[in-house]
């Protein structure tokens, strides 16, 4: 070798395999290279603001310095430049304008309740002066007395005072009307109803005066012509065909000319507007066999026929039965079925209460029927043999789970900091203002495992709901209190808007993910060749963009917030997935899902060490996947709608029956620890988080 010269030497070097491993490690120089350059860039925005999401708008300079640093790093990506001083947005201008000052606000409102307050006592003082003055003049009553009217007394109801003027055939020609609520005086006939504004009471005496002398004739007349509209109506109501046409319907009308069903349901009413003298038909179960009739007799008595006298428990029944039948007839529906190897009997038992539509196996076996009570209209789920009526609207599969084995002894755990080699995270979503996912992760340095627990939103906490805390008092609260329930100090967290979740999937190119059951939403209407159906997975692998991967990420219908929750991990460890297989060779993909999640995101992880997390734990293994529920250390507590609670006070009113006492319960469906112990859920993330 010593006898070859320089470029012998050379070509002896440049093998095929040198040549090779020395690409490679050009390759992986220039890429240190660039990674190098834009984490120091980020440093030294880190140094120019800590707090870049917060504050960007309240620091105009370093926002613009900022900006141009950005662009330097943009140009060497290969990135469009972008500009960055447009501060003046709409928002912005329009933040600026408004009052917060909430002090000051509030003594404004007083000021202005108070003027409203005297201007309203003063003009009610003037009016009823008005009226106590009118009734009790001679001079007045002599006057109607003259032209054969009569003043009656005040009629004085909590609503208003009424005066009103009577002629020699009882007939009311005029009404002075008082509204308590708005001191406002009105004058009313059977024409119109008009606002009066007098000053004093010789200008109301002479405004009345006028009135009645100019009108009186006029006012009789007309009621006059509507006396014989009611006259031909009571006509056409008391003949023969009408009353034999009601009889077989089963249906009556009262003096007031209401169409009552054999329930004594209103569904119909005969309506004479005596301010125009026209006559309507009202249908009040439908609104196209209603309208206006100068023909009494025909139409009155086709109208009566059209009307729908079925009673609320029959149509209740019928839809029912048509909402039962739809749902057995959708793809979803039979794709839940099947995935469970059950299916429903094409015969429908009928008996003279119910209708059965009875549940099989696969085995045939009778395991369970749903009934539409014909009495109610309500759908029941019973025992093969009829028992056990349960309402299906108040089902709730929560109930039905065996929970876990809690110990009898569970011992004062301490809130322990975060020890060497383990790292916490706080991963949580949100939809608007409310946060409905909150994931908290742990993840082992040594063991390279995460493990996850997902906290239901509804955990009862304090008098509110924990997802609320985020809303009330800030990211930082929410992770504090986290830590405190939990006893694992929270070292960072994350809140994602679900937006950024869409573009960081379809940035990644979609994940991949493998349903074992299938998922169906009917709340998700779809519609397919025309025909109407339910959003609906069946088992099978799935390659997924961002809108699908959202969407079953936030579908809980069939299923529960816990089932859910599940498959948010799983859709975690899909994202992980796809992550492993991005390196240094990445960089502008990295940088771009970096970008779209600060974008929407809240955090308390600065850009590089981002990007020192991901690079640190992107092969780590997801190895537990957990779920706070009633199936192991929550329960749901005792609970009544507002909705079935006002229902309970109507008719413990309409009955006469005492208050049911159920304003101040508990409204909302949330979840509590067992025994309403905290610390069981301190057991369970011990029990999940140091089990090898």
């Amino acid at each position: 070798m010593f006898g070859l010269s320089y470029k012998e030497k050379i070509m002896k070097f440049l093998t095929k395999k040198n040549i090779f491993w020395g690409i490679v490690i050009f390759f992986f120089l220039f890429n240190f290279i660039q990674i190098h350059r834009t984490i120091g860039t980020f440093s030294r925005l880190k140094d120019n603001d800590t707090s870049l999401i917060s504050e960007v708008g309240d620091m105009r300079q370093t926002y613009m310095n900022i900006g141009e640093d950005l662009n330097e790093v943009r140009q060497f990506l290969r990135l469009p430049t972008a500009t960055y001083t447009n501060l003046d947005s709409p928002a912005t201008l329009e933040n600026s304008d408004k009052n917060n000052d909430m002090v000051q606000l509030a003594l404004f409102k007083y000021i202005d309740y108070l003027a409203v307050n005297q201007r309203l006592s003063k003009r009610m003082n003037l009016n009823t002066g008005l009226l106590n003055q009118l009734s009790g003049s001679e001079k007045f009553i002599a006057f109607l007395k003259q032209g054969g009217l009569t003043l009656s007394d005040i009629k004085k109801t909590a609503e208003a005072w009424e005066l009103q003027v009577i002629d020699e055939n009882e007939k009311l020609i005029l009404t002075f009307y008082l509204d308590l609520i708005d001191a406002h005086l009105y004058r009313k006939t059977i024409k119109s109803k008009e606002k009066l504004s007098p000053l004093s009471f010789n200008s109301f005496y002479d405004q009345t005066v006028k009135f009645l002398s100019e009108n009186k004739v006029s006012l009789q007349e007309y009621l006059a012509d509507v006396a014989e509209i009611e006259s031909k109506i009571v006509t056409v109501l008391t003949h023969d065909l009408v009353i034999n046409k009601m009889k077989s319907l089963n249906i009556s009308i009262d003096e007031n000319w209401r169409i009552f069903n054999q329930n004594g349901e209103i569904i119909g009413e005969i309506l004479l507007d005596k301010a125009s003298l026209v006559v309507s038909l009202i249908d009040l179960t439908n609104n196209s066999n209603s309208k206006n009739t100068e023909k009494f007799g025909a139409d009155i008595l086709a109208f009566i026929d059209r009307l729908d006298t079925q009673t609320l428990v029959e149509k209740k029944a019928y839809d029912s039965l048509k909402s039962m039948k739809k749902t057995l007839n959708d793809p979803g529906f039979q794709l839940l079925l099947d995935d469970n190897g059950l299916y429903i009997s094409d015969d429908v038992r009928e008996d003279d209460e119910r209708m059965y539509f009875d549940i099989y196996n696969m085995n045939d076996v009778h395991v369970s029927s749903l009934v539409v009570e014909k009495t109610t209209g309500v759908i029941n789920i019973v025992q093969p043999d009829g028992t056990n009526s349960e309402n299906i609207l108040f089902f709730d599969p929560e109930f039905k789970k065996k929970t876990l084995e809690i110990p009898e002894y569970i011992p004062n755990y301490n809130n322990s900091e975060t020890e060497n080699g383990t790292f916490n995270i706080l991963i949580a979503g949100k939809h608007g203002s409310l946060i409905d996912t909150m994931i908290f992760a742990h993840i082992n340095e040594e063991t390279q495992k995460i493990k996850m627990i997902s906290i239901p939103r509804d955990l009862w906490y304090k008098g509110r709901k924990i997802n609320a805390l985020a809303n009330l008092y800030g990211m930082l609260e929410l992770k504090k209190v986290l830590s405190d329930i939990t006893g694992y100090e929270l070292d960072k967290y994350i809140l994602i808007d679900m937006y950024a979740f869409i573009e960081v999937v379809d940035l990644i190119g979609g994940i991949d993910i493998s349903l074992e059951k299938a998922v169906v939403d009917p709340t998700y209407r779809t519609i397919d060749n025309g025909v109407e159906g339910t959003l609906n997975y069946p088992p099978g692998d799935y390659h997924l963009g961002g809108k699908e991967a959202l969407r079953l990420a936030r579908t809980r219908h069939t299923s529960s917030d816990f089932a859910r929750a599940e498959r948010q991990q799983m859709i975690l460890q899909a994202l992980q997935s796809k992550a492993r297989n991005f390196g240094f060779g990445d960089a502008d993909t990295i940088y771009s899902i970096i970008k779209s999640v600060l974008e929407k995101t809240e955090t308390d992880i600065k850009m590089d060490e981002a990007l020192a997390y991901y690079f640190r734990y992107q092969n780590y293994e997801i190895v537990s996947n957990d779920v706070l529920s009633s199936a192991n250390v929550l329960y749901v507590p005792p609970y009544i709608t507002k909705e079935n609670c006002n229902e309970l006070m109507a008719q413990a009113e309409a009955a006469g029956e005492p208050d049911p006492g159920c304003a101040n319960e508990n409204h909302a469906y949330t979840l509590s620890p067992r025994n309403d112990n905290w610390k069981v859920i301190k057991w369970f993330f011990r029990e999940t988080f140091d089990e090898v």
